[in-house]
């Protein structure tokens, strides 16, 4: 932690005390507290302020009034945070299996950029960091593909091009809460071996009365004030409204929300070593690997996002019969610019001097180009990143009960579309002589030398910002920088359960079944234009927007060209429109997958002795149906072919399951949880389209697996909990999973017949079904509010957490020097550690989360490297103004994140092998609330 961090946290540890004791004349607030629409507070320390919960969600176990009764304090109301954590650990207690609870108080007070970054600070979860934001979560060290997300109960659709939900496109304001559940029931929907995420939205009813809530928060971006396309003032909105009608019978609940932020990155990046065949550093032992190339990069924009919900509750007199409607909306709009420098070519045509290298890998290095076309090349990039998402999502929902009779029928629809566009513009140097305009890459040089930990060296004997020689030369809309893709991804739910109310060792029996329609489509697009090297001129005055200067730690960095990117392209290139090229058509397919399922369940209710034994036994089968269309193209030939088809696949499993629940005393209890469980293979890679091509004489194809089978694991549960007041918890969880196969890319021979008809055999890169393995690993957590202190300390609690996850499955990736790599998304040591101060309206508290290094696909392509160990602190403080206040239901929010500015740092194998060395900077937020 670096000494202006320190200062600042030791500030506001100071300001926390100095606050509670100015608050410790000030009477209890008293009264019944009200929950109120429009965002959540949970169980994750940085969720926003809370009131006391009035709501409980349906399918959840109500909370039990007598629990943990026990402790000092009890007699005072508390809220907010404080509450918000009660709230959980009941839940968490009440529960029929293993999860956790992110608990809902006062909607519309959870200031996260996403409801990620809230459900990470929970027990063995983990989220990502893109651009600063949380966007898709890890569980017990397994990654977004074996993690399946619900909204409201219902699977939904992912403008992602596999299954994976970015949870980004949930506004946290228009959520109600959240469970994660760790261990299944045969009730539950399928899909998920890591966990199951269900997000929830309001149901009016559950609200003790009718609410108005208007939150509004501007926020800003310290490093977006040093980027030229990036503006650091942003803001969140929201505003809600529940209604209550008809003799509370019906309720009515609506919702909106919008942001906008800064995108601001900055970013260095050692591109993957590869063979240079050759002895680099005079030592002898040959065949030194080094990177393709290095770069140096700029990133703003906007994020921009605006959701809405809405929701309708019928509970007619009599009480036996329940009807609701939810709806889900929500637009993403992402705009990005990035600017630097990109240097290619290293390894070949090239002269060599100053070498550094670790085990074989070169980690600085000068390169000199001989003259050749292939050897290294020096260019100013400017390129543009968007794309616009836009989620519906919708069910409805009738239960009927009478008699000891339960009957349920769900109906569900949600689709969603997106538009993506990358485009790259680049220079490269020219030289004119004797009248003849020509690319001149003879004589560039440049060097780079790592600096892992930091921002590494970069040098080039050229002026990069000089219009005159960096002349933009082409402009590519690549497949493998993202292309143009358009994804559509739609899908049909509807699904019915009855219980049976049977008394005794059984309490309950259930049974029903479950049918979803899905259809997924992506098409690729692309798009070029070269500019021949004897036309290239310097670029005009007028696209010149300036020289892009990289600000803070990176300040060393050579300066580049920054070019306006549209104007250059209509000048140069005329209009862009990407399409889909022949070669495209591989990589466009269409997924349809139809499930049917169908579930037994019983749930247990009896003793063991004086001990109370709860939970349920079931099994549920499920019947998988896949039908992939593409295209193979045939690129061998003089002249390419392509050939539609399409392959069907189908599979079959049954997943038993039992949770068992043991209340050894009134604090404390054991569960055990036994199950079968199935995550299938991610949309893009059940893609049956492929390519062949020959190169040098040998064929090599690559492409999607439509016969993939999913996932499938067994897993086992151990917990105790001890909850020895009612705001404080000690349980301990061990997990045991044992995975029947793990879906990679590889490289397997393939044999193809050329035109003379001889057999010959090449490789095939696609997914597979490989080896599986074992995950196992400890959960801990620790919760306890400090009431036994004196006053004012008494305000003071501490949130701990800590997952210890281990496997050895690992992953051979195909053309990868740093050999095997083990389980994307699993870091051994996950922690969360909050200190809050909570009592009469003034909240603060500061956050850390830790993770270990782990494997990730974000780095400098889609494939895939490690990530260095992260830890992220964050602040919060708010005071809500009293009832006996004139300006009561108002409240006041003051929120700094990443306090440390910690970066995102990548590595090859070994941690002196640096990749990516990325900064987001600081984000604050402060605003006003009002709720009525």
């Amino acid at each position: 932690m670096n000494r202006k961090a320190f200062l600042l946290v030791a500030v506001s540890m100071a300001a926390i005390l100095d606050a509670a004791s100015a608050q410790a004349q000030a009477p209890a607030q008293t009264g019944t507290a009200q929950s109120s629409l429009g965002g959540t507070t949970s169980a994750s320390p940085t969720a926003g302020p809370a009131s006391v919960s009035d709501q409980t969600p349906s399918d959840q176990a109500p909370v039990d009034p007598a629990a943990g009764d026990q402790g000092a304090g009890d007699d005072i109301v508390v809220t907010g945070f404080r509450q918000s954590l009660r709230t959980a650990i009941n839940q968490k207690r009440n529960a029929d299996r293993v999860q956790e609870v992110l608990s809902a108080e006062d909607l519309g007070k959870l200031p996260e950029a996403s409801i990620a970054e809230a459900l990470a600070r929970l027990p063995g979860l983990a989220t990502n960091r893109d651009r600063g934001n949380g966007t898709q979560i890890s569980i017990r060290g397994l990654g977004p593909d074996l993690v399946n997300t619900l909204l409201n109960g219902r699977e939904i659709v992912s403008a992602e091009a596999n299954r994976n939900i970015r949870y980004e496109q949930f506004p946290a304001e228009m959520l109600n809460g959240a469970s994660v559940f760790k261990s299944p029931t045969a009730t539950q929907v399928e899909g998920a071996i890591a966990g199951q995420v269900d997000l929830r939205s309001v149901r009016p009813l559950d609200l003790q009365k009718g609410r108005i809530a208007i939150n509004l928060r501007g926020s800003y971006n310290d490093v977006a004030d040093d980027i030229a396309d990036a503006k650091p003032f942003g803001y969140i909105g929201s505003i809600s409204y529940v209604g209550q009608f008809a003799d509370d019978t019906l309720g009515i609940a609506l919702g909106y929300s919008g942001r906008r932020q800064a995108n601001a990155t900055v970013r260095t990046n050692i591109f993957r070593p590869t063979n240079s065949f050759a002895d680099l550093n005079g030592d002898g032992q040959g065949n030194d690997n080094i990177p393709f190339g290095f770069e140096a990069l700029v990133r703003g924009g906007d994020d921009v996002r605006h959701g809405g919900v809405a929701a309708v509750q019928w509970k007619p007199a009599g009480g036996n019969i329940e009807v609701n409607g939810d709806f889900f909306y929500s637009h993403v709009k992402f705009d990005e610019t990035q600017r630097g420098v990109r240097a290619e070519g290293l390894p070949f045509g090239n002269g060599f001097a100053n070498p550094t290298l670790v085990g074989g890998f070169v980690t600085g290095i000068t390169a000199t180009n001989t003259g050749v076309d292939f050897g290294l090349d020096v260019r100013n990039v400017n390129e543009m990143f968007r794309f616009t998402d836009d989620l519906y999502a919708g069910g409805l929902n009738a239960k009927w009960s009478n008699d000891g009779w339960t009957i349920t029928t769900d109906a569900g629809y949600s689709t969603t579309h997106r538009d993506q566009r990358f485009v790259t513009l680049r220079t490269e140097y020219s030289a004119t002589a004797n009248g003849f305009t020509f690319q001149d890459r003879f004589g560039i040089n440049g060097s780079f030398l790592t600096n892992p930990g930091g921002v590494p060296t970069y040098a080039f004997n050229r002026d990069l910002t000089d219009p005159s020689v960096n002349r933009i030369s082409e402009f590519q809309i690549p497949t493998n920088g993202g292309g143009a893709p358009l994804i559509n991804d739609e899908l049909f739910s509807l699904k019915s359960d009855v219980t049976r109310e049977v008394g005794g060792f059984i309490a309950n029996v259930s049974a029903g079944a479950r049918f979803t329609d899905r259809r997924k489509d992506l098409t690729q697009r692309t798009q070029f234009g070269f500019i021949d090297a004897a036309a290239r001129v310097a670029v005009p005055a007028d696209l010149i927007v300036g020289a892009v200067r990289f600000p803070g730690a990176y300040a060393n960095l050579p300066q580049t060209l920054a070019i306006d990117i549209p104007g250059a392209l209509q000048q140069f290139f005329g209009t862009i429109d990407p399409q889909e090229s022949f070669f495209d058509q591989s990589s466009s397919w269409v997924v349809k997958e139809k499930t049917w399922a169908g579930y037994v369940q019983a749930d247990i209710d009896s003793m063991v002795g004086d001990m109370p034994l709860t939970g349920n036994i079931g099994v549920r089968a499920v019947r998988t149906s896949e039908r992939s269309s593409s295209t193979a193209i045939d690129g061998q030939g003089a002249i390419a072919t392509a050939t539609p088809f399409s392959v069907k696949n189908s599979f079959t499993d049954w997943l038993p399951n039992l949770n068992l629940t043991l209340k050894l005393n009134p604090e404390m209890q054991v569960r055990v949880g036994a199950s079968k469980a199935l995550a299938r293979a991610p949309l893009d890679s059940l893609n049956a389209g492929f390519g062949v091509f020959t190169s040098g004489g040998t064929p090599s194809a690559t492409g999607g697996n439509p016969n993939l089978e999913p996932f499938r694991a067994k897993q086992l549960d151990l917990t105790w909990e001890w909850y020895f007041d009612r705001d404080s918890a000690l349980t301990v969880s061990g997990f045991y999973k044992d995975l029947d196969t793990y879906i990679f890319n590889s490289v397997t021979p393939y044999v193809v017949t050329d035109a003379g008809g001889n057999q010959i055999t090449g490789t095939f890169t696609q997914p597979r079904n490989g080896q599986g393995g074992k995950v196992k690993g400890v959960e801990v957590l620790f919760q306890k509010a400090l009431t036994f202190l004196p006053a004012p300390l008494d305000g003071f609690g501490v949130y701990l957490n800590y997952s210890y996850t281990d496997s050895k499955i690992t992953v051979a990736e195909a053309d990868n020097a740093i050999g095997s790599l083990g389980l994307p998304g699993l870091s051994k040591h996950v922690g969360n550690a909050t200190l809050y101060y909570s009592k009469s309206g003034f909240e603060a508290r500061v956050a850390y989360r830790y993770r270990s290094a782990y494997v990730t696909e974000l780095g400098d392509t889609d494939r895939l490297l490690y990530t260095r160990p992260e830890g992220v602190l964050d602040f919060q403080t708010s005071y809500k103004f009293g009832d006996d206040s004139r300006l009561r239901g108002v409240e006041l929010l003051l929120q700094a994140n990443n306090l440390t500015d910690e970066p995102f740092e990548t590595y090859y194998g070994d941690k002196r092998l640096q990749g990516r060395y990325e900064k987001f900077g600081r984000r604050f937020m402060a605003g006003i609330g009002f709720g009525f």
